[in-house]
């Protein structure tokens, strides 16, 4: 395990904006609408943290679920 490179992330894949949402939903600030311009070049389309590896050589699995971790950073 020594010298090997882990992600460690969420169980499956969130979009921005379904971060976006699930803060505003736990900051009860639902009025608030993100502004989308779509000016970027050359982004990478879809891009995420793969924990398998981590789960597999450490038995590493997430503590809080998204949702958990973003309301208690909140708070």
């Amino acid at each position: 395990i020594r010298g090997q490179g882990f992600n460690f992330g969420p169980t499956r894949p969130f979009s921005v904006l379904e971060i976006v949402e699930m803060i505003q939903v736990l900051m009860n600030r639902l009025d608030l609408k993100p502004i989308i311009l779509n000016e970027a070049t050359a982004e990478i389309k879809d891009q995420n943290l793969c924990s398998k590896k981590a789960e597999k050589l450490l038995g590493w699995k997430p503590f809080y679920s998204l949702e958990e971790g973003l309301k208690a950073t909140i708070q």
